[in-house]
């Protein structure tokens, strides 16, 4: 997206049929419902901030797509970021919460495909990227704990960028709509989201180093391996709780405010991948596909006239970075809320807290 034309970055309504989309709707529900049980073994009191701004920090950097080849982007999609930093099962509620909201506020993402969405990038991105963080880390042992992490981060971002591609691919496969075949998709899918992940791998292990060398013991995967005790040069905190807060936070609100204006405007791997076949031609001003593709089987999204569809206010593209402000505040209270109600329930069943120990 930028400020010229904006891209939706996530799987329309149309590219998979009814069925395929309930079934992976009923997948969602039933692997967030699993991931609210047990994320209340992984929390504490500093859980719910630091929750809230992984998925603020996501929506942020999910709005600036960054060139991979030709005509075509690719941006963030968070899971190995998420797990690592706050577990795969609050991880997991960050990547969909912003996929919710997202889809909700910026007609980003079609309602019925919201469950694939989620499926892919939530469960699969999230489970896939921490397990082979967690396969790569003792490897890393004996390095220094913030280099390890740079390192451990790159290579299950990388991989778990490539797995949620795949689960769109396998998607296709049950339920796709006419366009292309089974093998072209899985193809161009695999190289884009190799690309994509490069770049993904490199925005998630800055992240990672940058949080390690302030609040080392706040990253989820150091704590339950007791890496950040057994490192050979550990690290310890620089800057207070409150400090790191507020200086996530605001990196969070200048990358949606500033970064987001200047993001490539080609669409992202999944985009590029059902529009292969087509092209875009202007017709009365607005964009239309001519040809046979994927793409021309997706249907306009419910919420395209809302206040805040295609990451502007009412159209206008040049508050493209205020939107995106608002879908920073709207991803952290939104997840902070539901961490806090995690929390009480998990108050309330001091079997929960049994589990933790």
């Amino acid at each position: 997206m930028s400020s010229s034309t904006t891209q939706a970055m996530h799987m329309s309504d149309g590219i998979v049929n009814a069925p395929t989309s309930l079934i992976f709707a009923v997948i969602a529900v039933a692997g967030l419902g699993f991931a609210g049980w047990r994320a209340r073994a992984e929390l504490d009191e500093r859980a719910a901030p630091m929750a809230g701004l992984v998925a603020a920090f996501i929506f942020a950097v999910q709005m600036v797509n960054f060139p991979i080849m030709p005509g075509v982007s690719g941006h963030l999609l968070g899971g190995a970021l998420a797990a690592i930093l706050v577990g795969p099962y609050v991880g997991a509620l960050c990547v969909a919460i912003v996929l919710v909201v997202q889809a909700l506020l910026f007609a980003d993402g079609g309602l019925t495909a919201l469950g694939t969405n989620i499926t892919n990038m939530s469960l699969i991105g999230v489970t896939v990227g921490y397990t082979v963080a967690r396969l790569v880390l003792p490897v890393l042992s004996r390095r220094r704990a913030d280099a390890g992490i740079g390192i451990v981060g790159f290579v299950a971002a990388f991989v778990g960028t490539v797995g949620a591609a795949m689960g769109f691919v396998i998607e296709y496969a049950i339920g796709g709509a006419a366009g292309s075949t089974v093998g072209a998709v899985a193809g161009y899918m695999l190289v884009t989201h190799a690309l994509i992940g490069v770049g993904e791998g490199i925005i998630t292990a800055i992240t990672l180093i940058a949080v390690v060398n302030a609040r080392p013991d706040l990253v989820y995967l150091l704590r339950v391996t007791g890496q950040r005790r057994t490192a050979a040069t550990p690290l310890r905190p620089r800057l207070s709780m409150t400090g790191f807060l507020f200086a996530f936070a605001a990196v969070a609100v200048l990358v949606a405010g500033l970064l987001s204006y200047v993001a490539s405007s080609q669409p992202d791997g999944l985009d590029a991948t059902t529009q292969r076949g087509c092209t875009a031609v202007q017709v009365d001003g607005a964009e239309q596909l001519q040809g046979d593709c994927i793409a021309k089987n997706a249907t306009e999204h419910h919420l395209a006239k809302s206040p805040l569809a295609g990451y502007t206010i009412d159209g206008d593209d040049k508050l493209t970075g205020v939107a995106g402000i608002l879908g920073v505040a709207a991803a952290f209270a939104v997840l902070f809320a539901v961490v806090n109600l995690i929390r009480t329930g998990r108050r309330k069943h001091p079997a929960a807290q049994s589990e933790s120990a």
